[in-house]
């Protein structure tokens, strides 16, 4: 039950993601031509989703070590802390911005849709908000005290912990490059045309949350 659910989330975290990506893709170039409240929305949105593919990553790629046993339990908790607390003021930082655009396309347009995702984000946003506020001190004092070496047991936990370190590392360079990726790819796909009119797929998008 508790691997199903993993597995779901997984495949959520993936979906908001890719189309975060896109999303906020869509408008790369556009964007940049108008700058402002669109150019800062649209980063927040790459920044949500480069989060979001991060975590896919950093848990997949701690199950792989710890199964494999490069990893005890115990360090790959410390690699879950440690991958939380690298990406969880990217996520409540642009989560604002993408939060409060929400509700300004709910607002404005009054549809079900954007009603929907304005609240979700709301409750996201307070989710993620209140999470950090409760965990991230205490994830941070364990990371700490692993990497200080203080109640390292064997010479293997400084193998471990810089194992632990580069498996971060790839985690957090494959969610940004998977989200490089799909923006390029969605900025291609719905650019402006030569006239400089609207882009050629449409309304405009809404990112939503990981």
């Amino acid at each position: 039950m508790n691997e199903l659910f993993l597995f779901g989330l997984l495949l959520l975290n993936l979906g908001i993601s890719s189309w975060n990506a896109y999303a906020s893709g869509a408008y790369l170039t556009e964007s940049k031509i108008i700058g402002g409240w669109t150019r800062f929305v649209v980063w927040c949105g790459l920044v949500m989703s480069a989060s979001g593919f991060t975590w896919v990553y950093m848990t997949v790629l701690t199950m792989i070590a710890v199964a494999g046993q490069w990893l005890t339990m115990e360090w790959g908790d410390v690699m879950f802390k440690l991958g939380y607390l690298i990406i969880i003021l990217p996520i409540i930082g642009s989560g604002f911005g993408i939060w409060a655009h929400s509700l300004a396309e709910a607002y404005r347009e009054r549809n079900f849709g954007n009603i929907a995702i304005a609240g979700w984000n709301t409750f996201a946003q307070a989710h993620n908000t209140w999470q950090a506020a409760s965990h991230a001190p205490s994830f941070l004092k364990d990371v700490m005290e692993a990497f200080s070496g203080k109640n390292r047991k064997s010479s293997k936990d400084g193998a471990m912990a810089m194992l632990v370190i580069l498996l971060v590392i790839l985690a957090v360079a494959g969610g940004a490059i998977t989200t490089g990726l799909i923006a390029r790819w969605a900025d291609r796909r719905v650019a402006l045309d030569v006239t400089g009119e609207a882009p050629m797929h449409g309304r405009r998008r809404t990112p939503v949350r990981a």
